[in-house]
């Protein structure tokens, strides 16, 4: 493919950065005016969020450094990954769209699943409260015999769960404010767009290899967002998220591990449709999409014609031989 024609499509990559850009910026500009429709009270959070607040919260900004920086981070990315790639597949403004979303998504599906780690961990705290508080006195065991039933279970647990609950008291609010706080900004595209340069600075042969530089603000960048992620209980406690930095660095861990997920299953989507199906659609075309086993029989019924055309061959010339026998005689 010729230089021009790629240099063509990858303005394409370029103009689908463009509009995503400048949704970003028309939202926040505009979102005193458009406030029934785009307003904050609409956006995710893991207690009701839907595919609908999702989908905001990734155009979604507050304050105009969050937009610029992220919008920064978010063309930079966008370049590596569409506008600079040798393959027209990935100059694809679908591409860019669809990534842009997907990451979106993915790195607020990441924070659903901690979330249910963290319900998770919680159920665990309990259950060995509940196990470490059983009655295992003749009196108790004497009373679920008379019964029938483990009746003395009943009144252990839930002392277990209330004494449990008293003590981890700052645990089980961080839970509930971790739920049903509202998550806004494209910072999971970003990351996810962090992850999908990683891997296909690995493994793509279309895109340029990552410099020292790019490595050490990647594992950096990471480190720290990893280091302030509650991935634990012991992280969620009140304290520990007053003092935070209004940051979600969960949903960029989120968003980055999505990325390189979702890079690996386009270049391997790339490599099957580059290779196996393409092999298969041009063994089709050239046989004229016959039925598998169809030229074979082609070739038998040729060599069947070839044999009785030698049969007949030998009988005529079997035939002349003897009328030149009879003229002689």
């Amino acid at each position: 493919m010729s230089r021009l024609s790629i240099s063509s499509s990858s303005e394409r990559a370029r103009t689908a950065l463009y509009i995503l850009i400048l949704v970003n910026v028309f939202i926040f500009a505009y979102r005193d005016d458009l406030r029934p429709h785009l307003n904050l009270r609409r956006t995710y959070r893991i207690y009701d969020g839907d595919l609908r607040s999702m989908l905001l919260s990734i155009y979604y900004h507050m304050d105009p450094t969050h937009l610029f920086v992220n919008m920064i981070a978010l063309y930079r990315y966008g370049s590596e990954l569409f506008v600079n790639s040798s393959s027209t597949k990935w100059h694809s403004i679908l591409m860019v769209f669809i990534s842009y979303i997907a990451c979106g998504i993915g790195a607020f599906m990441g924070i659903e699943l901690l979330s249910r780690y963290h319900e998770y961990q919680w159920e665990q705290k309990l259950s060995d409260a509940r196990y470490a508080s059983r009655c295992n006195h003749w009196l108790c065991s004497s009373l679920n015999d008379a019964i029938g039933e483990d009746v003395s279970s009943y009144f252990t647990n839930a002392w277990a769960d209330l004494t449990t609950s008293f003590e981890f008291a700052d645990i089980k609010l961080s839970m509930r404010y971790y739920r049903a706080i509202h998550r806004i900004g494209a910072s999971g595209v970003v990351y996810g767009w962090m992850g999908m340069r990683l891997i296909t600075s690995w493994l793509s042969p279309y895109h340029s290899r990552l410099d020292s530089l790019d490595y050490f603000f990647l594992i950096a960048t990471l480190a720290h967002d990893l280091s302030e992620s509650p991935l634990s209980l012991e992280d969620l406690r009140v304290s520990v998220l007053l003092e935070g930095d209004g940051v979600d660095h969960a949903a960029h861990i989120m968003g980055a591990i999505f990325g390189v997920n979702w890079a690996l299953a386009l270049i391997l989507l790339e490599k099957v449709t580059s290779f196996q199906f393409g092999r298969r659609l041009w063994w089709w075309r050239n046989t004229g999409g016959r039925r598998l086993g169809e030229r074979w029989e082609g070739e038998e019924r040729m060599q069947q014609r070839e044999q009785q055309r030698r049969e007949n061959s030998r009988l005529l010339n079997s035939q002349r031989a003897d009328q030149r026998r009879r003229a002689m005689l």
